[in-house]
């Protein structure tokens, strides 16, 4: 495919207010470590110029930026297909400023229900403050995505978490691989046990027509690979993300290779750096009957079990 810069992933802070299990958020650099708020907004003004059509705006928490909405909002004037994702403890304080702004969707993570959630997020009593939070956002007509990142501390409950969406008028449950921090991470799903929560997934996708249930692309290839021509990884092809810092990198859970600064770098010269050029190749086994839809899969899973650059080390169609 031809390499044009399309989606952004603008992680505006590192700050946070939770301590996830499975996050890889770097919350200790604090606010010393991100654009101001005319740095930012130029970096969305060159963005558009060069042509990005989407941003999606993450952490972090986007909501313990006190500028995030005039940020948001220059993006949407600017033509910006944008979205913010939060962990929701701030919604209800920030609800009265979402519908000025003309906030008309937002994407909250839920990894499971109750308890379980409280404990994967470390913070006793988020459920019940996600759950009062998304009937607000019901009630504003602001459209709610879910986002669940399988791990084992979830893959037994993903029909709760399903159940809690269809009963809150959720509009799309969105499903993620997890990156994990090494080959011993005790909250990676094995090759089988990732195998069969993806099966269940989607046998419900089949099941459920709300929400819509999105999965990561190449966890489709599971169920019938002709059916599918392009579930590649972007990064570096049409993607890339940006760090609160103005850092670049091809991968969001990658903040190791570095292709320039927004700040002082002209995005032609990013888009262009070796290292961008290099991540975006495929890295494909000749010898697998597929690899010519996936292109060699997800690319932070090998960086992050193998140290290197390779092909996605679940991939069930190969193994």
């Amino acid at each position: 495919m031809e390499r044009k810069l399309i989606e952004v992933a603008y992680e505006i802070t590192h700050i946070c207010n939770l301590r996830c299990t499975h996050c890889y958020n770097k919350s200790s650099l604090g606010k010393s470590y991100e654009m101001a708020t005319e740095e930012a907004i130029r970096a969305m003004e060159k963005l558009r110029a060069f042509g990005a059509e989407k941003v999606k705006i993450g952490g972090g928490e986007p909501m313990a930026r006190k500028d995030l909405f005039e940020i948001y909002s220059r993006c949407t004037s600017l033509g910006f297909e944008t979205q913010f994702s939060t962990n929701g403890i701030l919604i209800m304080q920030n609800i009265e400023k979402m519908a000025e702004f003309g906030v008309s969707k937002i994407q909250v993570s839920l990894d499971n229900v109750g308890e379980k959630h409280d404990a994967i997020r470390n913070y006793p009593g988020l459920f019940g403050i996600v759950e009062r939070a998304v009937r607000e956002l019901n009630r504003k007509d602001i459209r709610i995505n879910i986002a669940t990142t399988l791990t084992t501390a979830n893959h037994n409950d993903l029909k709760a978490i399903l159940d809690f969406c269809a009963g809150n008028d959720i509009a799309r449950w969105k499903i993620m691989k997890y990156i994990p921090k090494g080959r011993e991470d005790p909250l990676l799903l094995s090759r089988e046990g990732y195998r069969k929560a993806v099966l269940e997934l989607l046998g419900y996708k089949e099941q459920y027509k709300s929400p819509e249930i999105i999965v990561a692309r190449e966890f489709d290839l599971i169920h019938e690979p002709s059916d599918y021509n392009d579930m590649q990884c972007f990064g570096g092809k049409s993607f890339f993300s940006l760090k609160p810092n103005g850092d670049v990198t091809p991968c969001s859970y990658i903040s190791g290779i570095v292709c320039g600064n927004i700040t002082r770098d002209s995005l032609e010269s990013i888009w262009n750096n070796e290292k961008m050029i290099a991540f975006s190749r495929d890295y494909c086994d000749k010898s697998c009957s597929i690899c010519g839809k996936c292109k060699g899969g997800c690319k932070a899973i090998s960086y992050f079990m193998e140290t290197d650059v390779k092909c996605d080390p679940y991939c069930w169609v190969k193994g």
